[in-house]
């Protein structure tokens, strides 16, 4: 997600115009507000056998077809977050970059990039975030075995997938019980300090 991203931040800031903007626009919208359900079916009914097909597999429901997935369901954060940032980069020190003879590229890349990196960094860090508190489209497309995995190829269950699959059914109290709530302590631990230092990226960036 985060060279799609950011490559498609660059465009949507830098080169799109018009009706390439408006469009490119609409489908991040379109794209943010697809529900994981329906990504989760997806990768059931397309991306799944594909993977298999390729791999040789008996199935695709894996730890590779949920990090495709959640990595679409990043996308959306990467690019408007990154679009933002790069906007904010003010256009002096662009006309600075190219009065010295440099490409426009040679200016985005060594100079509207490196300005806008404490956003940009942000942008990734509420992506990372974004996927580590996905449940249903990981439930629904890794295949949710409990056993470690050797490789990406493996069938796998997430922290969140675990917690949805078995607190409906455990015995209040249990030891069971307690372990899926400090399972969801684990995940609220990881997500606060990932969103703490997007949030300070993002602070810096406006600093």
């Amino acid at each position: 997600a985060i060279p799609i991203g950011l490559g498609t931040a660059i465009f949507f800031s830098e080169y799109a115009k018009g009706k390439i903007a408006e469009t490119l626009k609409f489908v991040v919208e379109i794209l943010s507000s697809v529900p994981s359900v329906v990504l989760g079916f997806i990768g059931l009914v397309i991306t799944g056998p594909f993977i298999a097909k390729i791999t040789g597999s008996t199935h695709g429901l894996n730890a590779i077809n949920g990090s495709i997935l959640v990595a679409i369901m990043g996308l959306p954060t990467i690019i408007s977050i990154s679009t933002d940032a790069i906007k904010e980069v003010p256009k002096s020190l662009r006309e600075a970059s190219l009065g010295l003879g440099s490409s426009k590229w040679e200016t985005i890349v060594r100079v509207v990039v490196p300005a806008a990196r404490s956003g940009i960094l942000a942008s990734f860090m509420l992506g990372i975030g974004r996927a580590i508190g996905e449940t249903m489209t990981v439930l629904m497309a890794t295949g949710n075995a409990p056993k470690l995995p050797t490789s990406f190829f493996d069938s796998v269950r997430t922290l969140t997938a675990t917690i949805a699959i078995e607190l409906g059914e455990v015995p209040f109290g249990s030891t069971h019980f307690h372990a899926l709530f400090a399972v969801g302590l684990v995940l609220f631990v990881i997500s606060f300090i990932v969103n703490i230092i997007a949030d300070f990226m993002i602070n810096k960036s406006r600093v």
